[in-house]
């Protein structure tokens, strides 16, 4: 048999070398013509593309029976454990993680802790009589499971009636059966252990092998009549493929059956292709293709057979692919016209290099436009990029436009082109564009809203608002159509389908934008702001504020806001009308690294300072903490500088002496150290003081300078009370004795540890600390 089988494959070598060569020529160009069949899903998986057993990884993985990895990887060829393979086996019988949860805990086998996560599986598969472990009574849950052990499995799981077969080996008359039954096809060697790969393989058939409800069937050359499969997959030739519609029909099959709009679709849907499908509620869920992309082919129709009048040309044309011209050879039966000339095909080719079926259809391409390019001059063009693939505009195309989705098209120009709409290019031989129809897909208009009829009308036309259409107002959604007003301005949002998806109206809200230019408020003439390169107005009513001040917006003058960072901002819907601006000077606060020229390093970043921007000459030695004021393209426009200053409770002092001599100074502050510098700067600090400190580059203190008092000494403490105004009272000895906190009060203990306001007790004696203003910075607990 296997003899035979090297003859069979020599003999078809030459037919299978000029398949390659026309594969070879035109699959560069496979992918060239988009929207020729169903959208692909893309792999779920990065490394399954070359892998044998990608189809049935691809159907597993949709039953959720063999799933992948968090990165995004498969990782087909890492071998499986028994415990791993306990729960495919689990899944595939048809039951659920749920019920394999009902049974975790503990099992029968001494290695296998109650806790490990397979027990519910390994459980269940030993109560359907699929699993056992070894004779010592272990299951080694983390051994490798081998090819033998995985198809024994699956054998008694088609619960067929195994006979010894008198071999030495144990698992032999289980291979027959499972060749028998079509899942195993002796390509693996049995003591092998088995990768993730070819498991998927083994459970794909074994899901897909039909059995009685009451006993196995397994003859794979038999009826299957009055069986089910665990996983109901049909397989055939697509007869007929209706993309517009969604619907497909086999070969043999009296009906079509429509793809639902969320189906996993995998490879390239076309007639003649052979495909493998799940059905969910009477519709395609699941399609994986198996005509692999080399016996695909696509291309232009440049003529149609018989292209010259030479003998054998009766059966070939000329097509375009990819830019190259080929010769394609087609079998009986299938035709190509003169009649197909400038439109677009997807062939099937048979192992003999022949195109056996053929799909044709007209040279157009649907899709969102990415880019927009024009070149003038001499080597003048117009392109655009739709969907990863670059249309080139014919010197003689026609543009037309659509406002919206049911809008009438009229007459425009390519500069009315504009990313993210939706285009439908008409291709002509030379696959440049010939005719060009954009649609708008977001559109701003005033509305009319029927509740009863469930539709918004606008521009003339009615668009139906579906379950999922998300509706907004005031940037929140909202449940009901109603909520939105008729004759007000609204955004609509459309799919590339025409489906209305999302209708904004009211007021919106945006944040981190830059604002490029502004305009002064004159009487009659609003203040404006320029953000993105699109101008907004600034309503006299707006809420305007500056760097934390509010702002008059009838006080704005020109250029005043140029390079300001908006931190948010409202405007109304489908309007440039700004009801709330937030906005404050671009700013960078740090110590000068590096000064070379024009440009000084802060915080690790390289700036340039405009012209007529000075710093200190000794910017990067010296202890200044510097504010660089920013413009839109990151330059120095304007720039100050100070010492660092830092003020709190004094939580500590501490100066250390050594014969006499101070080795350090450290003094707390808010809970944080700082080294001193020169221990006469703290020389009249104490515990509690409020301090301000003066700090070098380095973060030393080389300065400081104290302020509050120990207003009240080892005094009763009553309470805290809180006032509507937020203000705050400390209550001291009686209740008619009190002092106002800050807003920053602390609350210590004599260590100087802070405290919380809940701890403080009536039995505390404290020291009340204030400042300048007579109000307490510090309640400090003096005895408990």
């Amino acid at each position: 048999m296997m003899e035979g089988f090297i003859l069979k494959k020599e003999k078809n070598r030459a037919t299978m070398d000029f398949k390659k060569l026309v594969a070879t020529a035109v699959l560069a160009g496979s992918l060239a013509l988009p929207g020729t069949g169903w959208a692909a899903t893309a792999l779920p998986f990065s490394d399954i593309g070359g892998n044998v057993n990608k189809d049935a990884i691809l159907k597993l993985n949709y039953a959720g029976v063999l799933k992948g990895y968090t990165d995004g990887t498969f990782r087909p060829y890492k071998e499986v454990t028994r415990a791993e393979f306990a729960k495919v086996a689990v899944l595939a019988l048809g039951y659920t993680d749920a019920q394999a949860k009902l049974l975790q805990g503990k099992t029968a086998f001494k290695d296998l802790p109650a806790d490990h996560w397979a027990t519910g599986y390994i459980n269940l598969a030993v109560s359907q009589g699929i699993i056992k472990g070894y004779p010592d009574g272990t299951f080694k849950p983390n051994n490798n499971v081998k090819i033998a052990e995985a198809l024994t499995v699956y054998v008694q799981g088609l619960k067929i009636d195994v006979r010894p077969s008198g071999s030495s080996e144990w698992y032999i008359p289980y291979l027959l059966e499972a060749d028998r039954a079509g899942i195993y096809d002796a390509k693996e060697t049995p003591t092998a252990a088995a990768p993730r790969d070819i498991v998927a393989k083994y459970t794909d058939r074994f899901m897909e092998t039909p059995v009685y409800a009451n006993g196995a069937y397994y003859d794979k050359d038999g009826s299957a009549k009055g069986t089910n499969q665990k996983l109901q997959v049909v397989k055939g030739a697509v007869a007929s493929y209706d993309k517009s519609g969604k619907k497909l029909k086999l070969v043999g099959q009296n009906k079509e059956i429509e793809l639902a709009d969320s189906a996993q679709v995998y490879g390239n849907l076309i007639v003649g292709a052979q495909v493998e499908y799940i059905t969910k509620n009477g519709r395609v869920a699941f399609l994986t293709v198996v005509t692999s992309d080399s016996e695909i082919v696509e291309g232009i129709v440049k003529t149609g057979l018989n292209f010259t009048t030479a003998v054998g040309d009766e059966k070939k044309f000329k097509a375009i692919v990819n830019g190259r011209e080929v010769v394609l050879e087609v079998e009986d039966g299938v035709n190509v016209s003169r009649s197909h000339i400038g439109q677009k095909f997807v062939a099937v080719v048979g192992d003999n290099g022949k195109i056996k079926s053929i799909t044709i259809s007209d040279n157009t391409t649907k899709g969102i436009v990415e880019k927009v390019s024009s070149v003038s001059g001499s080597n003048s063009k117009k392109e655009l990029r739709v969907d990863g693939t670059t249309y080139t505009l014919d010197s003689k195309a026609t543009v037309k436009g659509k406002a919206h989705p049911e809008a009438k098209a009229t007459s425009a120009s390519f500069s009315d082109i504009e990313k993210d709409d939706l285009v439908e290019l008409t291709l002509n031989v030379d696959g440049k564009v010939s005719e060009l129809v954009y649609t708008k897909l977001s559109f701003t208009d005033t509305i009319t809203v029927d509740t009863d009829k469930n539709l918004i009308r606008v521009g003339g036309v009615n668009y139906e608002v579906h379950e999922d259409t998300e509706l907004f107002v005031d940037e929140d959604e909202v449940d009901e159509l109603d909520e939105l007003t008729s004759g007000k301005i609204a955004v609509l949002t459309f799919d590339k389908n025409g489906n209305l998806v999302k209708v904004e109206q009211g007021v919106g809200a945006a944040t981190n934008k830059q604002v490029s230019d502004t305009t002064a408020y004159a009487p009659g003439k609003l203040a404006t702001v320029k953000i993105d390169g699109k101008t907004y107005d600034i309503l006299t009513n707006a809420k305007l504020t500056v760097d934390g001040n509010s702002v008059s917006p009838t006080t704005i003058k020109n250029d005043q806001f140029n390079d300001h960072r908006i931190l948010t901002w409202k405007y109304n819907v489908g309007t440039n009308d700004i009801v709330e601006l937030t906005l404050e000077k671009q700013t960078v606060k740090g110590y000068v690294t590096k000064k070379s020229g024009s440009k000084i390093t802060v915080n690790g970043k390289v700036y340039e300072l405009l012209s007529g921007v000075t710093i200190d000459s000794d910017a990067a030695s010296n202890d200044n903490e510097y504010t660089l004021t920013l413009n839109n393209d990151g330059k120095v426009k304007a720039i100050t500088g100070a010492p660092k200053k830092v003020s709190g409770v004094v939580d500590s002092v501490e100066v250390r002496n050594d014969n006499g001599k101070v080795t350090s100074a450290k003094v707390e502050v808010n809970g944080k150290t700082y080294d001193v510098t020169d221990e006469d700067a703290i020389e009249d600090v104490d515990q509690f003081e409020y301090v301000t400190l003066t700090l070098d580059r380095d973060g030393d203190v080389i300065a400081a300078s104290v302020s509050g008092k120990l207003a009240k000494e080892n005094v009763r403490f009553v309470g805290i009370e809180s006032r509507v105004n937020k203000d705050k009272y400390v209550f001291f000895d009686d209740v008619s004795t009190s002092l106002k906190l800050t807003e920053d009060a602390k609350i210590k203990y004599y260590n100087g540890k802070d405290m919380k306001e809940s701890e403080l007790s009536s039995k505390d004696k404290v020291d009340l600390w204030t400042n300048d203003q007579g109000l307490v910075y510090a309640i400090v607990v003096a005895k408990r």
